[in-house]
């Protein structure tokens, strides 16, 4: 039961962002099992409406089931139903992209955004995306809320995986340490070039005194424009920003607070 699990887990996983779906035979080969344990697997999730097979060229798609409840799950999250105002503020005021992270379990997962580049170069991945602790300001931001101890447990069970992210993402425990330590000093975190070539970011945490981190604030461009001047100017807002954030994952409201000055 376990391993069937496992694999519904895997055939899931490998078919998100897929939109023309993948052939059983390339399935099966990414995984690393028999066709017919694909087929079978693939079979199951069709019965269940996860997954659906194109009638034309015959490749396994994501069916929209999944979406739909995972919709219907973060929906009743309040950081991530009632954030969109917070942040269609701060990103007026950025001109810039604003994500919001929150945390599951030993994960964040950006799960909300709102752009505020309205012309010329715009920074624009896709939300539901798993931060990489080492490579992202909001990945450094939240293992600064913890005792290093658990960040470097948590470092080390996500991997690095360097050859991935931008040149400037760290490699190894030993050279994100300092990060996090300075993080943990300044209270936000600035990044270039770490996690794509060409774009910066700069997040800070949303904590509630005596609780643990809920999430991440960002702020995220190119970096020909959020140079660290620029992004250590828009910290102030962004606390206040987060400190609105805390209360709604807090109290499940959003309060009227006004930005920093």
């Amino acid at each position: 039961m376990v391993a069937a699990i496992q694999r519904s887990i895997a055939v899931i996983d490998l078919l998100v962002g897929k939109p023309n779906g993948l052939p059983l035979g390339a399935i099966a080969e990414r995984l690393s099992i028999p066709k017919s344990a694909a087929h079978r697997t693939l079979g199951e999730l069709i019965e269940l409406g996860y997954v659906r097979q194109d009638g034309t060229q015959g490749n396994y798609i994501l069916g929209l089931r999944l979406v739909s409840q995972a919709l219907k799950h973060l929906a009743r999250i309040p950081l991530a139903d009632l954030a969109r105002p917070v942040l269609d503020r701060l990103a007026q005021l950025s001109g810039e992209l604003v994500r919001i992270g929150i945390v599951d379990g030993d994960n964040l997962v950006w799960v909300a955004k709102s752009q505020g580049s309205r012309t010329g170069l715009r920074y624009d991945p896709h939300p539901g995306l798993e931060v990489h602790f080492a490579s992202t300001a909001t990945g450094i931001a939240w293992l600064s809320t913890m005792p290093e101890e658990r960040a470097i447990e948590l470092l080390k069970q996500q991997g690095f995986d360097g050859e991935k992210y931008g040149p400037g993402s760290p490699r190894d425990v030993e050279h994100v340490l300092p990060l996090v330590r300075r993080a943990r000093e300044e209270g936000y975190c600035y990044s270039d070039n770490t996690y794509e070539l060409g774009t910066a970011a700069v997040a800070v945490p949303i904590v509630t005194p005596g609780k643990p981190a809920a999430g991440c604030l960002s702020v995220a461009g190119p970096n020909a424009r959020l140079d660290r001047q620029t992004a250590v100017a828009l910290v102030p807002h962004m606390r206040a920003a987060a400190s609105e954030l805390a209360m709604i994952a807090e109290n499940g409201v959003r309060p009227l607070l006004e930005d920093a000055e």
